[in-house]
């Protein structure tokens, strides 16, 4: 198995917190790893840094040439003005993703009690959440970042999500996500 990602000797550290201290991690194709540990503890920091969203004080973060890295923060980015359809599928044409069965078995579970038309800024946070989720899941990714991704979701989404994480991919692809105050993904823990 070949790797994802490699992160060399990073360091971070915030006013006053040293978050990670000269760490070496991997992330190789297949890998379905958990960051576990409180609030506080440099979960989402780590996955900026996997995700290139921050550069490490020091160390190096390194992506295999040409991967796909999919993220969702505890903080989704969608646009108030965009509906539903557009923030979860984008422009891709209607013909594309309804034909795609993977994409419509997200789409059921996640957000099919949403007004496919409806605009994001009239969704509460929980459906934000799974509208953000969605839009994750239903991209073609070689690794997924998840930070904190069972965040206002009810059990029937937990589970769902769970089996869908474990089942999705088979050997190649990656996942990571953080979570107290255990990983919903069994496999490697960090």
């Amino acid at each position: 198995m070949g790797i994802l990602v490699g992160c060399e000797q990073i360091s971070m550290e915030w006013p006053g917190k040293k978050v990670l201290t000269n760490q070496t991690i991997g992330v190789n194709e297949g890998d379905r790893i958990g960051v576990v540990g409180k609030n506080g503890d440099g979960k989402s920091t780590l996955l900026d840094l996997i995700a290139k969203r921050i550069e490490p004080d020091s160390g190096n973060v390194i992506w295999r040439s040409g991967i796909q890295v999919g993220y969702m923060g505890q903080s989704d980015s969608l646009s108030d003005t965009q509906t539903v359809c557009s923030a979860v599928v984008g422009d891709t044409p209607e013909y594309e993703w309804a034909s795609d069965a993977r994409v419509r078995k997200i789409i059921d579970e996640l957000i099919g009690d949403l007004d496919w038309n409806g605009l994001v800024g009239e969704l509460s946070g929980g459906q934000r959440r799974r509208c953000d989720l969605a839009r994750l899941l239903v991209g073609t990714w070689d690794l997924m970042l998840i930070d904190e991704p069972t965040n206002h979701l009810d059990l029937h989404a937990i589970q769902w999500l769970a089996n869908h994480l474990k089942n999705r991919w088979s050997e190649g692809n990656g996942v990571a996500h953080s979570g107290h105050p255990r990983p919903l993904v069994f496999g490697r823990g960090l």
